[in-house]
């Protein structure tokens, strides 16, 4: 599976970063925020949906941002997994 991890904002991001939960999720996590490059964030946002890889994305990129699974494996076991950190205030 994949899962792509939405976090408020660069803050609660940076905070997660700094946790012992964080450095066990292992070496095909990424981050994506709004300060990187161009070229970063579109090599994360294409790798974000493949098997094994977990994504730490700051809120922006949860509306607009196109996450295509192209992985045969991540479709079979169900796609991929979005979890939301927080609660939206728009309904």
């Amino acid at each position: 599976r994949a899962v792509i991890v939405f976090f408020r904002d660069r803050s609660k991001l940076n905070e997660f970063v700094g946790t012992a939960t964080y450095r066990q999720l292992g070496r095909h996590k990424s981050l994506l925020t709004e300060d990187m490059r161009p070229r970063e964030k579109d090599f994360v946002i294409n790798k974000a949906a493949t098997a094994g890889q977990i994504t730490l994305s700051t809120a922006v990129f949860g509306r607009g941002t196109d996450f295509f699974c192209k992985d045969d494996s991540v479709e079979k076991n169900g796609g991929v997994h979005i979890i939301q950190t927080f609660l939206s205030k728009e309904i």
